[in-house]
């Protein structure tokens, strides 16, 4: 797995003008996927200074809105299981 992160863009509210959150892509399978199964990249957005995170999407303006709704919100430590998650939902899928 391989991620990519930048800062936030400048249309986007950081969650306290002091932090400095960060839009995240993952690339790659959790270890637990399996082979030869599809998983597509996934965004996030995440604050340490917060200790938050968005649930990840492969969407790009779903993983915006979940930024501006508190209700869709993690730890940053439950990113790998949520991960995880996700990714045997789209292979199930497949």
């Amino acid at each position: 797995m391989i991620q990519y992160s930048r800062p936030l863009p400048a249309g986007i509210t950081p969650c306290d003008p002091n932090h400095h959150p960060q839009w995240v892509e993952t690339r790659g399978a959790p270890r637990s996927h399996p082979v030869a199964r599809p998983c597509p990249p996934h965004h996030h957005i995440e604050c340490h200074r917060c200790g938050i995170a968005t649930v990840p999407s492969p969407s790009r303006a779903i993983t915006e809105a979940r930024w501006h709704d508190p209700s869709a919100h993690i730890p940053i430590h439950d990113l790998a299981r949520v991960r995880e998650q996700i990714a045997a939902a789209v292979a199930n899928a497949a």
